[in-house]
């Protein structure tokens, strides 16, 4: 086409005298950028006007430009405000030049390239200042470091052909303002060396690990297997209020000194529920009045220690649902062991009540259990992982249902303690558009160059992270709460702990990229040569880990706020073209729903990469029950219900 020979050819003279091959995408996000700004236009219907102004800026570039070799950057921003003014967006065009001008500006003052580059923090601010909603002016000046953070990050510690490919929509940069602090995203948090015999000081103590993972990471948490440790401290504080009331009763009765209560609190102490039977007592309890005292006391105490039980576990919940973190979202995952726990009973009556939306469930399973169908029943967020299918009680995931268990130190297999040091996502969508109908072999070529960018932005971060000491830290890397983290000693680098860590390249657009390729509105095609996409990614993320002996893992993108900022920057490029239809790009789960195939197709990505995977179910016990069969039987490793 004539307008891509124009483009091939032309070049960008920048303000320093650098000349740098055309590129439109640019273009497209400034235009995008103005529109943005303007708070009276109506970002409804922007799409349309930004895409309009796009394509008749394009076009005036190849009318003018057709048999010239260079172009001008000042050149290009005349031709956008010329053409805004020419469509009437006179508001978005005083946006556009106002910036235009403070930039121009911040150059003079500036000389140096860095220098010049984190002042925009400085006008981003005082451009943005009036779109925060916040009342506090601590609230306020949170957001202004945010800010700064970021555009220090990008002047200062990004490479730039990372920073272009975030601009311009080809990839994403994971919470980029809190990459100038160094830290690490999420974790599977150990809670095994949490030793109590006391349930209030458990919850403390759980509180306290919360609030400083919020601080210490910017990502979400699971609690690993948390009802065995309320079960096991429970059973501990149990044992030991049992013999102490025991011991009361029978001294008030004047029976202490006719009982070995030495053998008994040893016969206690070995208990391993609190459903104890008054028969493994028989030598002991030697008339009825010593075995009614017996069961009365077990009774109370009992009670009690689940009343106790259940103040803290309803303690914990409402401390997750109401914590506010200035660094990390709020998301902490519950993860459940396959085991019947009082916890679970006295958990799911809770959470039922408190309707917590940043807190997964994940529930390991293996047989029928009543909890389960009725927290799905109930629409409680809740992630089932199949225990038989290739899954054990050590493994556990977030709550995109990302497992971390890749280790190539190690050959155990396992989830507890990893970290999900950081993420990089990949537009497939956008690469789709681009290569319609066109050479899959370019297409396969520049995929591969994504990849590679992507893989390099992660580990210069990996690199950031990883010179930290543990003294920059106050609890994630003590008490043995990750994994290896006990062999950190003090004044050491935390690269030890963190090479454990999972690296993750996620993609967004993988629907639209195959149904774009194959120009095809069939469901299975289109599910068919996605895989085929997902298993050329995913033998290059082996190599990647072979090769640098670091962690790499492949997912889909279960954040619909990535794919909706691709979106808008692709409908800037390509107008709201029938595949473009849509408020965010979906996800595999969308597509499986309209498969007759969709448990083989489920299985097959699941073999290749982490994505979340939704199955629709009706809201009664058999069907839910006969789903979780069937999706055992189909070997697949983990679901989201939803009814």
């Amino acid at each position: 086409m004539k307008e891509n020979e124009v483009f091939k050819n032309l070049i960008v003279v920048k303000r320093s005298g650098q000349r740098v091959n055309f590129n439109s995408v640019k273009i497209a996000v400034a235009i995008k950028h103005a529109f943005d700004n303007d708070n009276d236009e109506d970002s409804a219907s922007n799409e349309k006007k930004i895409n309009k102004v796009y394509n008749l800026v394009l076009e005036y570039i190849v009318t003018v430009y057709e048999n010239r070799k260079t172009i001008n950057v000042e050149d290009i921003q005349d031709i956008i405000e010329d053409t805004l003014k020419k469509c009437g967006y006179i508001t978005v065009f005083q946006k556009f030049n106002e910036y235009r001008l403070q930039r121009a500006a911040s150059r003079e003052a500036f000389s140096v390239k860095e220098q010049h580059k984190f002042v925009k923090a400085v006008e981003k601010i005082g451009l943005n200042a009036k779109n925060y909603q916040e009342n506090k002016p601590a609230d306020l000046m949170f957001n202004f470091g945010k800010t700064v953070s970021q555009e220090f990050a990008k002047a200062y510690l990004i490479e730039s052909k990372y920073n272009r490919a975030f601009e311009e929509g080809r990839i994403y940069i994971e919470n980029i303002n809190a990459y100038a602090l160094k830290t690490t995203s999420s974790a599977i948090v150990d809670l095994s060396s949490i030793i109590s015999d006391d349930i209030s000081d458990c919850t403390e103590k759980l509180i306290y690990i919360i609030k400083n993972f919020k601080e210490e990471q910017f990502g979400e948490q699971t609690l690993m297997n948390l009802d065995l440790l309320y079960e096991n401290v429970t059973l501990a504080c149990f044992r030991n209020k049992f013999i102490i009331n025991l011991e009361m009763f029978f001294k008030v009765m004047g029976l202490l000194e006719f009982l070995d209560f030495t053998k008994l609190k040893e016969k206690i102490m070995l208990e391993k529920t609190l459903e104890i039977s008054i028969h493994s007592y028989q030598d002991i309890l030697l008339n009825s009045t010593s075995k009614n005292i017996f069961l009365d006391v077990l009774s109370f105490t009992r009670e009690k220690i689940l009343e106790e039980l259940e103040k803290n576990v309803r303690k914990l919940l409402e401390f997750i649902k109401n914590g506010t973190y200035r660094l990390a979202n709020h998301k902490v995952n519950i993860s459940l062991s396959s085991e019947d726990t009082h916890f679970k009973k006295i958990y799911f009556k809770i959470i039922y009540e408190i309707q917590d939306q940043d807190c997964t469930t994940i529930y390991k399973y293996q047989n029928n259990n009543d909890f389960l169908v009725e927290a799905i029943s109930k629409k409680l967020d809740v992630i089932v992982l199949f225990l038989d299918n290739h899954l054990n009680e050590e493994m556990d995931v977030l709550s995109n249902m990302l497992y971390l268990d890749e280790n190539v130190f190690s050959d155990e297999i396992t989830s507890r303690g990893k970290m999900k040091l950081s993420t990089v996502t990949i537009n497939l969508a956008r690469l789709g558009l681009k290569y319609h109908q066109k050479n899959m072999d370019a297409f396969y070529q520049e995929l591969e160059e994504l990849l590679e960018l992507s893989k390099n932005s992660l580990i210069q971060r990996y690199e950031y992270q990883a010179n930290l000491y543990k003294e920059n830290y106050t609890v994630i890397f003590n008490d043995n709460m990750l994994y290896e983290a006990k062999k950190l000693e003090s004044n050491r680098r935390v690269r030890k702990v963190l090479r454990n860590g999972v690296l993750n390249i996620s993609f967004s657009g993988l629907m639209e990229c195959s149904k774009a390729l194959t120009s095809s509105n069939d469901v299975d095609k289109i599910l068919d040569f996605g895989l085929s996409i997902v298993a050329f990614m995913k033998e290059k993320i082996k190599k990647y880990t072979n090769d640098l002996k670091i962690n790499f893992a492949l997912s889909e993108e279960a954040d619909k706020s990535i794919g909706k900022h691709f979106l808008a920057l692709d409908k800037t490029m390509y107008g709201n073209i029938e595949l473009l239809k849509k408020d965010y790009y979906e996800g595999i789960s969308d597509y499986l729903k309209d498969s007759t195939k969709k448990y083989q197709y489920a299985r097959k990505y699941q073999d290749l990469c982490y994505f979340n995977l939704v199955m629709d179910v009706p809201r009664n016990r058999q069907a839910i029950l006969t789903s979780l069969e069937l999706l055992k039987r189909e070997k697949i490793k983990g679901v989201r219900f939803k009814c």
